[in-house]
């Protein structure tokens, strides 16, 4: 099996996210969540933009937009590890099917949005 929970802890683990006090405050805690905020989004949208380049590789060679497959290994890869301390198998495997979701539709042009 591929090691994506292996890049994905990596990934999490050289976040700028630092150790907390003993007793944070609500608005360090506020802070940290705005923190991840803007990494989860950097990552939506480079993830968008790796699709993009796919879909345009797919679209030169002949390949089909959607590959269920892919997205069946990927997907099993990723849930293979769940932690117990975060959201549940079931919620992260439907968070991402629809950022599955949302790429297909952006690699279609099915977005509205250019380029």
């Amino acid at each position: 099996m591929t090691s994506f929970p292996r890049r994905a802890r990596a990934a999490a683990g050289s976040s700028s996210i630092r150790a907390m006090p003993a007793e944070p405050t609500l608005a360090q805690l506020r802070h940290e969540m705005d923190l991840l905020n803007a990494q989860l989004v950097e990552l939506l949208h480079a993830r968008g933009r790796l699709c993009r380049t796919i879909g345009a590789w797919k679209a030169r060679h002949g390949h089909a937009v959607a590959d269920p497959a892919r997205e069946d290994a990927m997907l099993a890869a990723l849930l293979q590890e769940t932690p117990t301390d975060g959201y549940s198998r079931p919620q992260v495997e439907v968070i991402l099917r629809a950022v599955f979701a949302a790429s297909r539709a952006r690699v279609a042009g099915m977005d509205g949005v250019a380029g």
